[in-house]
């Protein structure tokens, strides 16, 4: 049995990752790049470098082509 308040159990449950940080925090693992780094993955700020796209695509189990299309510029 719980001896705990619904707010203690909000606040302990607040602080865990969302799965989104998981997912995050599992390429950040993969590739051996910060967390921040690959959040400007993420957000379509830069792009990893070939290498790491191949490590990225190998883990989804997938093309490189598919993970990273080109973008409209470079079309």
């Amino acid at each position: 049995m719980c001896n705990k308040t619904l707010l203690e159990i909000y606040k302990e449950r607040k602080v865990l990752p969302s799965p989104a940080m998981n997912f995050v925090n599992e390429l950040s693992a993969v590739t051996t790049r910060s967390v921040t780094t690959v959040q400007g993955w993420l957000t379509g700020k830069y792009r990893p470098d070939i290498n790491t796209q191949r490590v990225l695509a190998r883990h989804f189990k997938t093309e490189v082509s598919i993970l990273f299309p080109p973008k409209e510029e470079e079309s």
